[in-house]
C-alpha cells in the first residue's frame, strides 16, 4: 500500500473552523514568514478550473521551502475538472501542499484510490459530549468557566458550529470583563432578551394552540435577524428545561428547590412553572421531537429554512 503523500490533503466534513485551524497550522508550519501571500493560494470550486488549481500548484514556491494551495468547496468543481486533480493528486507536484476541502467524503467513494494518495482528514461536527468540551476548553484558556445552565442555553441557541459559537465566546469572555464565571443571565444578554422572553410568548401561544399568534411572533424575531436555527434552538432549550422541571417536580421536588438546580432566572420563575404545569411530560417530549426534525431540516434544507419553521411551530400547535 502507498503511504499517504504529505504534499496533497484531503479535508472531509462541514466543520469550517476545525478546517480553518488545520489550514493554519499547516501553513505556520510549511511557509516561511517572510513569504507573505506569494507561497499561499486559496482557490474556490465554484469560480476555478483544474488548469488553474494545476498550474497553481506546479508553481515554484519563492521563500518557502513548500507553497501551500487550498482548494475550498471542490465540491462544485465541474466532473471534468474534478477528474484533472484527481489525476494531478497521484503524481503531485513535491514542493507545493495541497489542500482539497470538501464538505463531505462522498469523493472518496466515486475515487477510493485517492486515500493512497493523499491524506484524509475529516471534520465531522462534534457530538453534544464533545460540544462541551470544547466550549468548556476555549473559556478555559482565557481563564473562564460556565455554568451548566449557561452552557445548555448556548448550545441550544447557537447550535454546533464552532466559528459562530467562537465568536460569540470570545463577545461572552469580554463581556463579563473580570468575572470568572459565565451565568445564564449574560448568555441571555448575548442571544438577546427578546430571544429568550420570545420563547414564553411562543410556548403560551402553543399551549393555547394558537398557531397564528405563535407563527406572528417567528415572523417579528426573524424580521429583526434572528435565524430560524437560533429560534428552535431557544425552544428546544426552553422545552428541555421545562422538561427537568416537570420531571423533579414529580418525583417529589419543590418548586423552590427546582429554581436552585436548574438555576431559573427569578424574574421570570411565575411563567415558567405556569408552563411546566400546562404541559404533560409526554408533550414536552413529543414537541422536543418536533423541534429536532425541525432543526435538521434547516441545517440540511431542501425547503426554505423559514416554511420548515412554520411547519414546526403548526405541529407544535396541533400536538
Amino acid at each position: 500500500m502507498v503511504t499517504p503523500s504529505p504534499s496533497v490533503f484531503l479535508f472531509a466534513g462541514r466543520e469550517k473552523y476545525l478546517k480553518d485551524r488545520a489550514i493554519n497550522e499547516l501553513r505556520s508550519r510549511s511557509l516561511d514568514s517572510s513569504s507573505g501571500e506569494l507561497d499561499y493560494k486559496v482557490l474556490h470550486g465554484s469560480d476555478t478550473s483544474a488548469d488553474e488549481i494545476i498550474n497553481s500548484a506546479g508553481t515554484i514556491p519563492f521563500f518557502s521551502s513548500k507553497r501551500l494551495v487550498v482548494v475550498k468547496d471542490f465540491d462544485k468543481l465541474s466532473k471534468e475538472d474534478t477528474s484533472k486533480v484527481i489525476a494531478y493528486i497521484k503524481n503531485p507536484n513535491q514542493h507545493t501542499c495541497l489542500i482539497i476541502d470538501s464538505d463531505d467524503a462522498s469523493i472518496l467513494e466515486s475515487e477510493p484510490s485517492i486515500s493512497r494518495y493523499a491524506k484524509v482528514l475529516r471534520f465531522a461536527p462534534l457530538s453534544d459530549n464533545e460540544l462541551s468540551a470544547w466550549i468548556k476548553k476555549y473559556l478555559s484558556a482565557q481563564g473562564k468557566t460556565i455554568e451548566d445552565d449557561a452552557l445548555d442555553m448556548l448550545k441550544e441557541s447557537k447550535g454546533a458550529d464552532l466559528l459562530n459559537l467562537s465568536s460569540e465566546l470570545d463577545k461572552l469572555i469580554t463581556f463579563i470583563d473580570k468575572r470568572k464565571s459565565v451565568t445564564g443571565d449574560d448568555v441571555e444578554n448575548l442571544v438577546g432578551k427578546s430571544v429568550v422572553s420570545s420563547a414564553f410568548d411562543i410556548a403560551s401561544a402553543i399551549g393555547d394552540r394558537d398557531a397564528s399568534r405563535a407563527i406572528k411572533i417567528v415572523h417579528e424575531l426573524t424580521s429583526s435577524g434572528k435565524k430560524p436555527y437560533e429560534i428552535t434552538g431557544i425552544l428546544s432549550w426552553f422545552f428541555k428545561r421545562a422538561l427537568k422541571a416537570k420531571l423533579l417536580l414529580d418525583a417529589g421536588d419543590t418548586e423552590s428547590s427546582v429554581i436552585q438546580k436548574l438555576r431559573i432566572n427569578r424574574r421570570s420563575v411565575e411563567e415558567f412553572f405556569t408552563h411546566v404545569h400546562s404541559f404533560s411530560a409526554e408533550d414536552i417530549e413529543s414537541k422536543m421531537k418536533t423541534l429536532l426534525d425541525a432543526d435538521l431540516g434547516i441545517k440540511r434544507p431542501r425547503y426554505s429554512p423559514s416554511l420548515i419553521m412554520e411547519f414546526a411551530i403548526i405541529r407544535l400547535c396541533l400536538g
